[in-house]
């Protein structure tokens, strides 16, 4: 997962906050393979660590793994995506944004510039079966719900710009009245603009919202490419989940969820928007 450009800004995170604490680090790449990670997990637990910071493949099937950490004394803070609910009971805490929060706002911001006519609309997701992937879809459907939007396709892209290129042409080829997209993260939306603008589309025809708050995403918005993007701060979070994991490891108390606010990038705020904000 260190190959996705959100995640190394994470990590850069937390190797700033683990330099300044004194904090030897043990850095593990799940490679979008739940099932390596779960195993990368299984050693850490062998190897007694004395904690650990996850941002999770897949949810759900790194749940016994974590559960084994939690038997072994071992504290584990999600950062950036959360593990199931049906898992939090094995976590001290999660550092990151509520994914379905992400998905409502972004709906909310399509019902507004699609307005009362609503559209065919498009979501290009992150990887399937991650919590991020299902969460901001879920936001998304239930926000534009009874509306005049019909979400005709959601495919999968693995948060890879080539591949939401990929995608996005097929998706324009079999949908050319498509009215919106909603994309899950600023990486693919880059491969989507592209796409977009190699079929004759602009930001005109086709409205766009994303998120991640980079500064490509920034300058897509300043552009007129997308309508809007939201900001997730990726750095700090990665900063505090090695804070709060370092706090937990010498048992002090931490809150179970440090939940980000969700600013929402668009052509009315983008240009006052603190540039050190953006990744």
């Amino acid at each position: 997962m260190l190959s996705a450009p959100a995640v190394k800004v994470f990590a850069q995170g937390i190797q700033e906050k683990a330099k300044e604490l004194g904090v030897e680090l043990i850095e593990l790449d799940g490679g979008f393979d739940a099932s390596k990670q779960t195993d990368q997990i299984n050693s850490l637990v062998s190897q007694k660590v004395d904690g650990i910071v996850l941002n999770p493949v897949d949810g759900t099937s790194i749940i016994p793994a974590v559960k084994a950490a939690k038997e072994a004394g071992i504290p584990v803070v999600m950062g950036a995506m959360d593990i199931d609910e049906s898992g939090r009971e094995y976590v001290v805490s999660f550092v990151g944004a509520d994914d379905k929060d992400v998905g409502a706002a972004a709906g909310k911001k399509m019902l507004e510039t699609l307005g009362d006519k609503g559209g065919k609309v498009a979501i290009v997701e992150g990887t399937a079966g991650t919590s991020a992937a299902t969460l901001r879809t879920e936001g998304f459907e239930e926000s534009v719900k009874g509306s005049n939007i019909e979400v005709v396709t959601k495919l999968s892209a693995d948060f890879d710009k080539a591949k939401a290129m990929s995608i996005t042409e097929d998706i324009l080829t079999k949908y050319p009245d498509l009215s919106g997209i909603w994309v899950h993260d600023d990486t693919m939306c880059v491969g989507v603009a592209q796409a977009m603008k190699s079929m004759g589309y602009s930001g005109e025809d086709l409205k766009v919202v994303s998120y991640n708050g980079s500064k490509n995403g920034a300058d897509m918005v300043k552009s007129g490419e997308i309508v809007a993007t939201s900001v997730q701060p990726l750095v700090d979070e990665g900063r505090t989940s090695i804070e709060v994991l370092v706090k937990a490891i010498n048992g002090e108390t931490v809150e179970t969820w440090y939940k980000d606010k969700i600013d929402m990038l668009d052509a009315d705020n983008v240009d006052s928007y603190d540039p050190a904000l953006l990744w």
